[in-house]
């Protein structure tokens, strides 16, 4: 009984310690850019599509809200919710396709909202985000359709993939669009890596560094922090109980 609640105990001061570390951290002055390049490299690509008059498509796989995969499907939208707001503005808003009805309801709501932020709501339209099909591989052929049917300039996948994600990759490269991209798994970033560059690929937890890096906010900037503190604690928490089990503490 006395274990378990000291073990509470250090959970309870843990998370105060985080909470306060994280507020001192809000009121500093936000880091610059440079965190993940990849997300640093997306709004110049709005601005190129434009000028070609063409758009981007960008695949969420099919990674739901509600399973396993959902803290990557929301990191995802959250990395490219600066992408939306200078789609709208410019006019030219992407395609975007996913294989989960929870997250084409999310993508098409904040798609929605770019433009009402901007007071262009009238220009927005219904189909801009398209729900393909469930199951991944079939999602990711029929995704990558849209290279061949609209005018895509480039390719972001990001999100929830595995092994599907070269369908999409194979139609971009054939299509001579340029690639952006990133998965959690190892199976979707070896997927991605032998097409996509270093500079536009986004490995693994890195993903949850997109709304720091495209909005600047001192709030997704201090959970970053926090989060990498977390980690270190975590570690020098595994060590404390191995040491304690070498030296034949605690039972």
């Amino acid at each position: 009984m006395s274990s378990q609640l000291a073990a509470l105990a250090l959970v309870l001061i843990g998370t105060v310690a985080l909470t306060v570390y994280g507020m001192g951290l809000r009121r500093k002055k936000p880091r610059g850019g440079g965190l993940v390049p990849a997300f640093g490299g997306l709004a110049n690509e709005v601005g190129r599509v434009a000028e070609e008059g063409a758009t981007i498509h960008v695949a969420l796989g099919s990674g739901g809200l509600l399973d396993e995969n959902g803290l990557t499907s929301i990191a995802a939208l959250e990395g490219l919710s600066a992408l939306t707001e200078l789609s709208a503005a410019y006019e030219t808003p992407p395609f975007i396709t996913t294989g989960d009805p929870t997250l084409f309801l999310i993508a098409d709501n904040q798609l929605r909202d770019a433009y009402a932020r901007l007071g262009n709501l009238r220009n927005y339209k219904s189909g801009l985000v398209r729900y393909t099909a469930p199951s991944p591989m079939l999602y990711a052929a029929m995704a990558a359709t849209l290279c061949f049917d609209e005018p895509v300039g480039t390719t972001i996948i990001l999100g929830a993939f595995d092994q599907e994600a070269s369908l999409l990759t194979s139609a971009a490269v054939t299509q001579g669009e340029k690639l952006f991209g990133g998965a959690t798994s190892a199976v979707g970033l070896a997927t991605l890596y032998s097409d996509i560059g270093e500079d536009q690929l986004v490995v693994g937890e890195k993903m949850f560094a997109g709304g720091a890096e495209v909005t600047g906010r001192s709030a997704f900037l201090a959970s970053l922090s926090a989060e990498d503190l977390l980690r270190w604690v975590v570690v020098a928490g595994i060590l404390v109980a191995a040491c304690a089990s070498l030296a034949g503490l605690g039972g």
